[in-house]
Order: structure tokens, then C-alpha cells, then sequence
């Protein structure tokens, strides 16, 4: 029976919060001191990371697993050289299209295993080009759910990126979706995306 997760911010919400300068922010509890500016990627390969559990074991059995996932890709964010451009998180595995140097990704990504505990087999990592060909690469990781039969929409996955996609006010700072938006125009790529996942 497909579940539907939390629904994203409303525009009121999340409109609030924006307006929150980043040196109060990271005064407010519960809030995580990060750098207030992401590092630059230089000379990168783009890459389709994917990780699965050992003898397809649970990764991330529990919705506080798959958030404690998602908290330590923003963290990676901030500390490597790494830009994060899409995610999906399922229970027994994840997905990640990633720009950087391989030798970063790597170091970045042997970090968040670490981080997250996982019992995890080695993590792929599918060197591609950039291109048009990248809209499909992140249709495929945000149809995940719908596929699996976990959820009726993308929309109502709460742990990959495509709300960031498709709604800009649902789009964390360092999740970059811009270079894949871009391949449908410069106006209205959003509307574009969703009707390119959604049919």
C-alpha cells in the first residue's frame, strides 16, 4: 500500500525561514555549525554513486535512518570538495549523482558509510558525461519509490531530492540542481521536469 510521507514546507514556512541570516541560524537549537560557503569543485567527473547492504540487508530500515543519511550528505557537502547534485535514499540502498574528483568522491563518500554505520557493500561509482542523458540518470533515482511501490508520487518520497527539483523553496543550499534543470531551458524548468518524471 503506497504511504504518503510528510508534506514539503509550505511557501509561508519556508519563506520564514530563509529570511533567517545564517550567523543567527546556527545560534538556534538543534541547528548545525557548517561553513557558510560551499568549496569549489575544480577539474570534476561527474558520477552515479550507488550502495547497496550486504546480502541485500536494510540499510536504512527506519525514516530516522534515511534522515540521518540525508543530514550526513550535507555535511559531506560542506567538508569535501563534492557538489551533490541529486539523491534517493531507499531502504535498502541509495543513490547520489555527484560532481568532484574521484579521489574526493571516494574519501567523501568511505566518510558517510563510516558516519552512518552502514553494512554496506563497496560503493559503485558510474563515471558519465555531462549531457541531456543526465535527465534520465536523476528520473530514474527520483522514480525509485514509485518503482518500488512505496510511495504513488515522487513528490511523496520525503528522502530524495526531487521536492528540491521541483519546488525551489524546498531546495537546501547545498544540493545542487540547477545544471540538470538547465538542460530544459532557463524558464520553467521545474514545470518541465515534473512533467518529464511524473509521465
Amino acid at each position: 500500500m503506497p504511504i504518503r510521507n510528510p508534506a514539503p514546507p509550505t511557501r509561508r514556512v519556508a519563506t520564514a525561514i530563509a529570511a533567517i541570516p545564517s550567523e543567527e541560524f546556527h545560534r538556534l537549537p538543534g541547528a548545525v555549525a557548517l561553513p557558510r560557503k560551499l568549496p569549489i569543485v575544480r577539474a570534476a567527473s561527474w558520477f552515479h554513486v550507488v550502495n547497496r547492504g550486504i546480502d541485500h540487508s536494510s540499510l536504512f530500515p527506519t525514516p530516522e535512518a534515511r534522515d540521518g543519511f540525508v543530514s550526513t550528505l550535507e555535511r559531506i557537502a560542506y567538508r569535501f570538495a563534492v557538489e551533490l547534485h541529486a539523491y534517493c535514499v531507499m531502504e535498502s540502498h541509495y543513490h547520489v549523482l555527484a560532481r568532484a574528483e574521484e579521489s574526493e568522491l571516494r574519501r567523501a563518500f568511505d566518510e558517510l558509510d563510516t558516519e552512518c554505520s552502514l553494512r554496506a557493500d563497496t560503493a559503485r561509482f558510474r563515471r558519465m558525461a555531462f549531457g541531456r542523458h543526465m535527465l534520465q540518470v536523476t528520473r530514474y533515482i527520483h522514480r525509485n519509490p514509485v518503482e518500488a511501490g512505496v510511495v504513488q508520487f515522487p513528490e511523496d518520497w520525503c528522502w530524495s531530492s526531487y521536492r528540491a527539483y521541483v519546488d525551489s523553496l524546498c531546495a537546501p543550499p547545498w544540493l545542487r540542481s540547477a545544471a540538470v534543470l538547465g538542460c530544459l531551458g532557463s524558464i520553467g524548468g521545474r514545470k518541465r521536469y515534473r512533467r518529464y518524471v511524473e509521465n
